[in-house]
């Protein structure tokens, strides 16, 4: 069924209202001159209709008249008209495009109302979740409604006066021709009959409409465009993104043409009692009982209220396109109100304490796996802890709940003797740095890639400079054309980088931070050769050593780097299986001396291959 409970429809209709008074609120603090100007032509435009109506009665009743009057008559009817005119006329345009630019402005505060709600969420569970990322969609392509949502409710309740002017002097005639405001109805119900079929219609292909989109940014993206064009995907994929396209506009196609039905049903409903109307006003004037003046006035008016009908008609449609993104907004808002972290307590000191994980298990939304299992982990402060486990054994999950991105499902983790949720979220974010094996290419220039890294920093060169030694990559800075300026990425005609440069690059932007108390370095120097990855390695284990205050955690599938650090911890199926030293874990002859032992032959391996194929050559 598609009709909603009276205590629904109310739910909606105050929540339409609140955010057509919160984008009010917003238009009026953006340029209160222009929304006075519009609300005043506005109302100026209300009674346009009724006075063009009255004058032109004045004028044929004038007519009749033998009594002097009719010179009067005409000259009050002109000025009315010319007002009139004027007023709907050059009103109307001067309104529309006070209207049209303002909108536009509250547009771009709604849109950076979502990304600062959106970013204010600390985790990134919501980003898991399909059922999130279809609001989000939904929301994103309805931002313009929103933004005009106030002029909606504005545009709807001038065009419900002016109906109700019409009226007045229409029952002023015969009490009878109120009913057209009865006949008005029809349209109203189907109007919202369409527009929920529309919105079901919408919300049904989401899902669907994010699907084309990510396609669509896969073939525009050259990291992806090149898997493409090597596995001649684009066809495939071209096709995958038409039929999704195909099911969203067949999907609103056919509630569109419901929709036309629905309101063409109205509209006859309308005609039918406007005849009735005219019928009806004629035969008082044959009896005498009305002068031609009042034909005229009803013939005008009952025009006019058609359109008026409609502009209440179409003001009420924008409301609930509105109102449907407005579920999505306020669920939005009221989402990151609920997510956002409740911890307030400064960041303590981890000399004394370190990190500690107790009995911490986690299963991803959505999942019924779970990643990580009772793990209980100690990690000191001034030392390296390395995670080491097969693919999917849970260290990068491991290191995303240390950093806060996720919060454990059961279990305890515990910051320098706090716990981590009572610490705020945002204090905590900034004593944290990382680099990862998936990590993003910012196509900004040279200091803003790497400055980002600590945006309190990002334009101190002399902070900038020194992260890019560090990292290794001043070189690569000294051979761009403009060095710290130069553009980076193709997206905006700057200079491409190779894989293992922007890797230097990401690092450098991990070493922003001089102090960060948890220092995450996840497979980061994948795309590098080992003798770049053991100098980079030297250096972060370096800082680590010297830094007291300082946990540097490591995830890397590289042995020769994992045992220079001062504790190991495998993971084994979501669970801590053994930790310790090198030396401890060899002597243990575990998990961890069977994964080293086998990456050990198959180096030994293929080195000796090496180097038959240079005795040979």
């Amino acid at each position: 069924m598609n009709g909603k409970s009276p205590k629904s429809a109310g739910r909606q209709g105050t929540a339409t209202l609140r955010i057509a008074h919160h984008t009010f609120a917003l238009a009026w603090r953006t340029d209160p001159f222009v929304v006075s100007v519009v609300v005043c032509l506005s109302l100026a435009q209300a009674g346009a209709v009724a006075a063009t109506g009255l004058s032109q009665r004045w004028v044929v009743d004038a007519a009749q008249s033998s009594d002097g009057q009719l010179l009067v008559a005409l000259a009050l009817a002109v000025l009315i008209g010319v007002a009139a005119h004027v007023t709907a006329a050059a009103g109307n345009r001067t309104r529309y495009n006070y209207q049209h630019d303002l909108t536009d402005r509250v547009d771009l505060e709604v849109n950076r109302e979502i990304l600062t709600a959106t970013a204010s969420i600390p985790t990134l569970e919501h980003l898991e979740r399909p059922e999130f990322l279809n609001r989000l969609e939904l929301l994103r392509r309805h931002t313009g409604a929103l933004a005009g949502s106030c002029w909606a409710m504005t545009d709807t309740g001038i065009a419900v006066i002016s109906a109700g002017l019409s009226l007045w002097l229409l029952v002023g005639v015969h009490p009878a021709l109120g009913a057209l405001a009865l006949l008005a109805l029809p349209p109203l119900w189907a109007a919202d009959r369409a527009k929920r079929n529309l919105a079901a219609a919408r919300t049904a292909t989401a899902e669907d409409q994010r699907l084309e989109d990510r396609i669509h940014r896969m073939f525009l993206a050259p990291e992806s465009g090149k898997e493409i064009y090597l596995a001649g995907a684009g066809a495939v994929l071209d096709e995958t993104a038409h039929a999704a396209r195909i099911r969203v506009v067949t999907a609103v196609l056919k509630a569109r043409l419901g929709a036309l039905g629905w309101q063409l049903s109205g509209w006859v409903c309308y005609a039918a009692g406007y005849i009735g109307a005219l019928i009806l006003t004629v035969s008082l004037v044959t009896r005498g009982a009305a002068s031609l003046g009042d034909l005229m006035l009803v013939i005008t008016l009952g025009t006019q209220l058609r359109f008026q009908i409609h502009g209440t008609v179409s003001g009420f449609s924008l409301i609930a396109e509105a109102g449907h993104a407005t579920d999505h907004y306020l669920w939005l808002l009221a989402h990151a109100r609920h997510q956002r972290g409740t911890g307030t307590r400064a960041v303590p000191d981890l000399r004394q304490h370190g990190i500690r994980m107790r009995d911490v298990a986690f299963t991803y939304p959505g999942s019924h796996e779970q990643v990580l299992s009772g793990v209980n982990l100690d990690l000191q402060p001034g030392t390296t802890t390395a995670l080491v486990g097969a693919n999917g054994a849970g260290k990068t999950t491991l290191v995303k709940l240390l950093s806060g991105m996720y919060v454990p499902n059961t279990g305890r983790i515990e910051v320098g003797g706090m716990p981590l949720a009572e610490l705020d979220p945002v204090a905590w974010r900034r004593r944290l740095s990382g680099a990862f094996q998936d990590f993003f290419r910012f196509q900004l220039p040279v200091r803003h890639t790497v400055g980002i890294g600590d945006p309190d920093a990002m334009d101190d060169t002399e902070q900038v400079t020194r992260a890019v030694r560090e990292a290794g990559a001043a070189p690569i800075i000294g051979r761009l054309p403009d060095g710290l300026d130069t553009q980076l990425g193709t997206l905006y005609g700057g200079v491409e980088l190779s894989q293992g440069q922007w890797q230097r690059l990401a690092l450098a932007r991990a070493l922003m931070r001089r102090h960060p108390l948890l220092l995450v370095l996840d497979e980061p120097t994948a795309a590098l050769d080992p003798l770049a990855e053991h100098e980079v390695y030297e250096v972060f284990m370096r800082q680590a050593n010297t830094d007291p205050g300082r946990i540097t955690l490591l995830v890397s599938h590289r042995f020769s780097t994992v045992r220079k650090a001062d504790h190991i911890v495998v993971l084994d199926g979501g669970r801590v299986s053994e930790q310790g030293t090198h030396a401890e874990l060899m002597a243990a002859h575990g998990r961890y001396a069977e994964l080293y032992s086998t990456q050990a032959a198959a180096y030994q391996e293929e080195t000796d291959t090496s180097n038959n194929q240079l005795d040979g050559f």
